[in-house]
């Protein structure tokens, strides 16, 4: 799909279907090359069981279990009992077919697609919380080991519903799931294991150790985190993630979990990898709660009294074609001389000291999310102090900034670049910033190097005078707006409009003259100007952040949209939704017998819809990817033929409505 196709199918559910236009149109980053039905629960009909546990079950050792077990294999693994050590998933030679782990009462959890919750209720005596449900996987190696690693070649190994931890008299751990190794056992991709998912998940450290370095470590091919909770990894005086990746290719698929790290909630890079020329790649990170819990922030009242190293909440030290779209990010400070300046991310190409000159930070798109509770927004390097690839291709679109407050949750550095600033800006190539709703405390950009294709249109955000004295478009060394202009995007032109429709509250239009005759600004004095729905209540319902149609700048973009986020678009980017068919309570896909059927799942020239309920079909829409409308219709009766031969390949979801209820499928187009 062209770049121009994607960047005009993002609107579509708006509330008026607008296609972009900017008169002079950056490069955009390439979306990842992943297909999110990969990854769906595989069908598990017809596969061998072998039960684990530790009264009447075929095995009580979980590794000869998993030794045992063979491709079509689901091994059950009884709720509450305690696997203890360090376990190995082996080669079992080429496959397509899964080896899958579960609980024997996942009808206790969520379905597959929904986020588990450790500490929520099941309505069960025997397992009246959703952890006691689970079985527990617990290493007890004192050297460190992890709970679960795999060999090399390993692969289609799928863990659901199941509580992975280290044990409290392990005084350090260096990682809990290692899928896929970063040492020289895995110097080529031809060693590289894949096809790795952890589902439902509940991996966790503890609070007694000095380092719990990540909860898992993607070092593999088509790796998936669905739905888990990833909590307690942090490190005194060392970096900790709940997530990082440094010796694998991708794709990686991260969508619905909670992720708890002190150093970096999630990190790719941050070592050379030892396959050489690896950059990770193909990366969708999607509708997750990335947070920093305040019982370890110091000063805070519920602080827990150690001191863990704090430093972001994601990073890229090296990474290609990356979408993080529709996630949480909350709770960032500064954690000087140890830890960091407080940014919530990081986009910093990383080249390990010549260990990595491939290091690539390039094609990211960071869309519809809400960031908030941090001491600065988004540093983007662009390279590494001038060493190795530059950052090309970078879309910063559609998010709600809020709370990115200085005083707060900075580094008390007044003068410095790290105090309430939005973006912090080095060298990429082609940065794209677009539609934001940005509320800080200090400058909106504080740039450091001289760069090309900056673009930062339709934006509406803070811009009063920081307590150091800094304000809008600002770089070191001259005045903020035109002369920083000159200075660091020299060229941005008025005629280009790649700085164009922005809302700069509190800003000073004297200092943007050069930016007045082609492209239009606005500089309301207040946030009283603004027609928010209700800015003060806005800190305790981001919601009261949209715009009321009242408000000067509703409909008022280059694209005759708000100006600032899309709220409607960035509620839709949050909320989770179901991919993939429907899964009972075994997660298994269900016998769609008696109730509707859709055919074929892999179409050509139509597609065919019966509904063995005889129930009168109310509605049927059909979307692909991008969220593009490409069938809908109403009032339908049993069977129904859809024409589909103008349709391109690719994946579709069809949405039918019926007085039974709602149900979607995934439908793959392909001219065979």
């Amino acid at each position: 799909m062209s770049q121009n196709n994607i960047f005009n199918l993002y609107f579509f559910f708006t509330i008026c279907i607008c296609p972009y236009f900017s008169f002079s149109q950056n490069n955009l980053p390439e979306l990842p090359r992943i297909n999110e039905s990969d990854y769906c629960f595989p069908d598990t009909s017809g596969y061998k069981r072998i039960t684990v546990g530790p009264i009447g079950r075929d095995y009580t050792d979980l590794q000869l279990a998993l030794n045992a077990a063979t491709p079509r294999t689901v091994l059950v693994l009884d709720a509450k009992a305690i696997f203890r050590g360090s376990f190995i998933l082996r080669d079992k030679g080429k496959s397509n077919d899964w080896i899958v782990l579960i609980s024997s009462q996942m009808q206790l959890l969520p379905v597959f697609g929904d986020r588990i919750k450790p500490g929520a209720n099941t309505n069960n005596a025997t397992y009246p919380l959703q952890s006691d449900a689970m079985p527990k996987l617990i290493s007890i190696n004192q050297s460190g080991l992890p709970t679960i690693r795999t060999e090399v070649n390993a692969h289609r190994y799928w863990l659901a519903g199941i509580d992975i931890s280290i044990d409290p008299t392990v005084p350090q751990s260096f990682g809990l799931v290692n899928l896929g190794e970063s040492g020289s056992s895995q110097n080529s991709i031809d060693k590289v294991p894949e096809w790795f998912s952890m589902d439902r998940c509940y991996i966790h450290g503890q609070d007694q150790a000095n380092v719990m370095k990540y909860g898992v470590r993607l070092d593999c091919k088509n790796g998936a985190i669905i739905g888990c909770h990833i909590s307690q990894f942090h490190s005194v005086g060392f970096d900790a993630q709940a997530i990082s990746g440094v010796n694998g290719p991708g794709p990686f698929y991260i969508t619905n979990n909670y992720l708890e790290g002190a150093g970096e909630n999630i990190l790719f890079g941050g070592g050379a990898p030892s396959i050489a020329g690896l950059v990770p790649s193909d990366i969708l990170i999607t509708k997750n709660y990335f947070h920093k819990p305040n019982s370890w922030k110091i000063g805070h009242p519920t602080y827990a009294g150690k001191h863990w190293t704090i430093k972001n909440l994601f990073e890229l030290k090296t990474g290609k074609r990356v979408l993080l779209e529709g996630n949480i990010l909350e709770n960032c400070w500064a954690d000087l001389p140890i830890g960091q300046s407080g940014y919530a991310i990081l986009l910093t190409i990383r080249t390990e000291n010549g260990g990595s000159p491939q290091a690539d930070v390039s094609d990211v798109t960071i869309r519809s999310n809400i960031i908030r509770h941090t001491g600065a927004g988004i540093s983007v390097s662009g390279s590494d102090d001038g060493n190795g690839i530059k950052s090309k291709r970078i879309l910063i679109e559609n998010n709600l900034m809020y709370e990115i407050n200085g005083p707060l949750y900075g580094d008390n550095n007044i003068n410095g670049p790290n105090v309430g600033t939005a973006f912090h800006l080095g060298e990429p190539i082609d940065l794209t910033i677009r539609h934001n709703t940005i509320l800080h405390t200090g400058a909106i950009t504080w740039a450091y190097k001289t760069m090309t294709g900056f673009s930062f249109t339709d934006n509406l955000c803070h811009s009063y005078i920081s307590a150091g004295g800094y304000q809008g478009i600002y770089g070191p060394g001259v005045n903020q707006g035109n002369a920083t202009f000159t200075r660091y995007f020299p060229d941005l032109t008025d005629v280009s409009l790649r700085f164009h429709k922005n809302v700069l509250i509190g800003g000073n239009a004297s200092r943007y003259t050069n930016f007045n005759t082609s492209s239009t600004n606005y500089f309301p004095q207040s946030t009283v100007n603004v027609g928010f729905l209700d800015y003060v209540n806005g800190f305790t319902d981001y919601r009261n952040f949209n715009l009321t149609l009242n408000s000067p700048y509703y409909k008022a973009g280059s694209d005759m949209e708000n100006i600032g986020a899309n709220f409607m678009t960035l509620e839709k980017a949050i909320t989770p939704v179901p991919i993939c068919n429907i899964v009972n309570n075994t997660h298994e896909k269900i016998n769609l017998q008696n109730a509707i059927q859709v055919y074929p799942t892999i179409f050509n020239e139509e597609i065919n819809i019966q509904n063995g309920n005889h129930d009168f079909i109310e509605s049927v829409q059909i979307f692909n990817i991008e969220s593009k409308l490409f069938h809908h219709q109403k009032s339908i009766i049993s069977p129904c033929i859809i024409k589909t031969n103008e349709w391109p390949d690719g994946l579709y979801f069809i949405k039918i409505e019926t007085a039974s209820g709602i149900e979607t499928y995934k439908l793959i187009k392909t001219n065979y």
